[in-house]
């Protein structure tokens, strides 16, 4: 099942897509479903199983994914059916605001140089390897249609990625097991302050032997308001399949500056669950994003001006979706 989030008359709920250009209401289709089935109490037993928060669908496990799933197909078969009260139930997606399909996720965690070019050039730190990563605030999340505000700090570039939304609470959990602990994927580009980090966002520690040591945090570079936006859905993990030779197309005024694969990454997303898992509870709606591709023939990454070049960043992967993000300078 391809997942939105959505809003309506100002009013936040969950879609199920059905067809090119439309969705469902999830909880009025379960509910529908309930009635045409003599369940008398239809719309409140759809409000528990499929409430109208994509957070809380997760959080409902199997039982909610198994009612999504008899919605889906009820929609499937009978695509102009309305609510027990006669309420609309399928929306063209021009009459509803698409959101991030979790928009506050509890948190983000994003992998740094995680394509092989970029890896392999990396200077590491001996022993074994290990994923890189830093946390972004749910607070930078952003729709998928949204514009990206870009504050007057530089060059701010984008880093098209994948992002894994956990479907239930872990912790150590085995490479192995990792896939049961996954919900679906949606697209993410990791907005990023290039100029920032390299000019301003670092410090040199310098210890009481002299010895010098220089420090950099992500906490302002990556996470101003909008720079995390997602969507346009989720794709569950059971309709995606193979995650792992997925292309992945980043576009500034229709040309592309970024092209990739899922196959560039250097620590899947099992092992990135599992290395993550040992030191973060994993829960319910949390998003892992992969790390970027690198940058297209004849563009660099750090000199990808998003704020200079302005228009329309289009983030592509291949089965999930497109993001549409108009650039606004302010």
């Amino acid at each position: 099942m391809k997942l939105s989030t959505f809003e309506h008359q100002g009013l936040e709920r969950v879609g199920i897509i059905i067809g090119e250009n439309k969705l469902a209401d999830a909880t009025l289709g379960y509910a529908a479903y309930l009635h045409s089935r003599g369940e008398k109490k239809a719309l409140k037993l759809a409000e528990v199983l499929v409430p109208p928060s994509m957070l809380e669908i997760i959080e409902g496990g199997e039982s909610s994914f198994k009612a999504l799933e008899e919605a889906a197909q009820a929609l499937k078969l009978k695509p102009q059916m309305r609510g027990p009260r006669g309420e609309q139930i399928v929306y063209s997606l021009d009459e509803v605001k698409l959101k991030a399909p979790v928009p506050r996720p509890g948190k983000i965690l994003a992998v740094a140089i995680n394509n092989k070019p970029g890896f392999e050039r990396a200077i590491k730190p001996p022993g074994e390897l290990h994923p890189v990563y830093f946390i972004k605030p749910s607070t930078s999340v952003t729709g998928p249609y949204d514009p990206i505000e870009i504050p007057d700090i530089g060059v701010v570039g984008t880093e098209i990625e994948v992002g894994v939304i956990i479907g239930k609470k872990g912790k150590n959990i085995p490479v192995e097991k990792a896939n049961e602990y996954v919900f679906g994927y949606t697209v993410h580009n990791d907005i990023t302050g290039h100029e920032m980090r390299d000019k301003q966002e670092w410090i040199i520690s310098v210890r009481p032997g002299g010895e010098q040591v220089r420090l950099t945090y992500s906490g302002r570079y990556k996470c101003f308001d909008t720079f995390a936006p997602m969507g346009p859905w989720l794709v569950t993990r059971d309709e995606i399949g193979d995650i792992e030779n997925r292309k992945m197309v980043a576009r500034i005024k229709g040309e592309a500056c970024q092209i990739g694969s899922t196959s560039d990454m250097v620590f899947k997303f099992p092992y990135l669950i599992s290395y993550m898992s040992g030191a973060h509870t994993l829960e319910p709606g949390d998003i892992i994003s992969g790390g970027t591709v690198a940058p297209a023939p004849g563009w660099v990454m750090a000199k990808i001006d998003l704020r200079r070049l302005g228009g329309v960043l289009e983030s592509e992967v291949e089965g999930i979706g497109t993001l549409k993000n108009p650039i606004k300078p302010i």
